[in-house]
């Protein structure tokens, strides 16, 4: 008896021997790296609740991931089996559970950038222009891929075996764009500035750039093995390994942030320090009694007319202006140091949302 919508002409392909042995060994995989994910994702999600007894958007975005990727890959193996009749249903769950599957690994990712911007503002349009270009692709696949899928045409087909391999390459070149983007602002915002501590980080996302692009590419490759079908069972592989890489990224920048300014560990330190020394009276004169007035200004490097914000790993710049009698003093010490102590002050709602 054939499914919903499945019509009369429809075809089933049978999967050969070898693309039931390529599936089942994927699928093991998927199994192995899914309970390493979920035992990670447990601690992280616990270690938050334990502190702020909420549920953080990390949270849920990792075990978003995690769920749709089992469910998937679940689903994926009981078709091939044979288990399930091909009908429109199938291939529309399919379709809502990767559109999920897409949108949570991006939102993680992209929840990584905003802890490096100062302006949320920018965070948001980035995670809106995402979400807007990842919509209009996932739109055009439930048009192209479920006809196709239901063998409603061979024009259908055509296209859905052109289209699916573009779509694939624009969510590769998104992913590698977030990631350039996040190592660019590890770049230009912390390591340029002095924080030495932040370079493991940044040459340990170098590395995962390169992952994660392989994997897509092997995902697009497993497009043209078996019966067609076989690389959906690579989905769930593909973005467990991918919420894995996100969720050890996750734990870097929570030791690097807990990481002290002793210098003990890296060769520059963590803090910024520049002294200046103005002769404002005699050569002889104390310069450890001071009269007058005293300034303590403090700013956030990037900011705009003295807002702060407390989320995000921000550089503090604090200026302290002495003002000393010209009789009376030798010298001012005008000091201006900029440190990493609001990365630690700031340190805890980003660890709420990540350990």
């Amino acid at each position: 008896m054939a499914g919903f919508l499945i019509p009369d002409n429809y075809v089933v392909v049978q999967p050969s021997l070898d693309d039931l042995l390529i599936a089942s060994i994927i699928w093991g995989f998927t199994l192995a790296t899914g309970v390493f994910s979920a035992t990670k994702a447990f601690k992280q999600t616990w270690g938050a609740w334990r502190r702020s007894h909420r549920i953080h958007a990390y949270a849920c975005l990792i075990w978003a991931e995690w769920i749709v990727s089992m469910v998937i890959g679940v689903i994926s193996w009981v078709f091939l089996r044979g288990f399930i009749e091909p009908s429109f249903w199938v291939y529309f769950s399919l379709l809502c559970l990767w559109v999920v599957q897409i949108q949570s690994i991006c939102g993680i990712i992209i929840n990584r950038i905003s802890l490096l911007m100062i302006d949320k503002r920018s965070a948001s349009k980035i995670r809106w222009s995402v979400a807007f270009i990842l919509g209009l692709v996932n739109i055009s696949v439930f048009v192209i891929w479920i006809p196709a899928r239901l063998q409603i045409s061979e024009r259908w087909i055509h296209i859905n075996d052109i289209w699916d391999r573009i779509e694939k390459g624009v969510f590769l070149l998104i992913d590698a764009c977030l990631h350039l983007y996040f190592i660019y602002l590890l770049r230009v915002k912390l390591i340029s500035n002095g924080l030495g501590k932040y370079v493991p980080l940044f040459r340990f996302n170098l590395l995962m750039v390169a992952v994660s692009m392989s994997l897509d590419i092997i995902l697009i490759g497993s497009m043209s093995i078996g019966n067609g079908f076989i690389y959906v069972q690579f989905h769930p592989l593909v973005y467990m390994l991918k919420l894995h890489i996100e969720m050890n990224i996750s734990s870097l920048i929570v030791k690097v942030v807990r990481a002290t300014g002793d210098g003990s560990s890296y060769e520059h330190g963590t803090e910024l320090q520049s002294s200046r020394i103005n002769r404002t009276g005699p050569p002889n004169a104390s310069n450890k009694v001071f009269s007058g007035n005293r300034t303590h200004v403090e700013a956030e490097a990037g900011g705009e007319g003295g807002t702060r914000f407390p989320q995000g790993i921000t550089k503090i710049v604090q200026t302290r202006v002495t003002v000393t009698s010209r009789n009376r003093d030798d010298m001012d010490d005008g000091s201006s140091q900029s440190s990493t102590r609001q990365l630690k002050q700031d340190s805890q709602p980003y660890r709420e949302n990540f350990v």
